[in-house]
């Protein structure tokens, strides 16, 4: 499903405002375990991490293409987004948590952890924000979790991966 030219998806964050799409309220980061998450390099099926997603029982459940952001390449071998008003778009998995409670902690914990996110840390590598998206299975709007390039990361001199997929720079 293509939504570059849909508008930007809600973000809830300061890193974004609201788009025109209407959506309930933004989950809290304690919760919304059972949200799935937007993935888009090393986590995405054939990624060097897609086996975490696994190991948990989350399940791969179709791509789509988000507007307004930027890809870049880190040296480390994995990409950070940047949320940018005149960016493209970028290739996107999603990733469904698996049905019980104590696997979607475990999931999130992993992913978290992975992902160099802490709640309240000041110099996360990644953010874990709330999105809107339209699900490509269904079409309707739901929120899922998507990670952004936090105040750790260094982005600066950064080459941009213009296509915004991850498998195809």
């Amino acid at each position: 499903m293509d939504l570059s030219r849909a508008g930007a998806p809600h973000v809830a964050s300061s890193h974004r405002q609201a788009s025109d799409v209407p959506t309930p309220d933004a989950p809290a980061l304690a919760g919304g375990l059972d949200l799935p998450y937007l993935v888009y390099g090393t986590l995405r099926p054939g990624g060097s991490n897609a086996a975490l997603v696994e190991r948990h029982g989350g399940v791969h459940a179709g791509s789509l293409t988000l507007g307004g952001y930027a890809m870049y390449e880190a040296p480390a071998g994995y990409p950070y987004i940047v949320p940018r008003s005149t960016a493209g778009a970028i290739t996107l998995d999603v990733l469904v948590p698996p049905a019980g409670a104590g696997a979607q902690e475990s999931l999130r914990a992993d992913l978290d952890t992975l992902e160099g996110f802490e709640v309240g840390g000041r110099l996360n590598h990644y953010e874990r924000v709330a999105v809107s998206f339209p699900d490509p299975a269904t079409g309707s709007v739901r929120w899922g979790w998507l990670y952004v390039a936090g105040p750790g990361a260094l982005i600066d001199g950064l080459a941009q991966i213009e296509s915004g997929d991850w498998f195809a720079r």
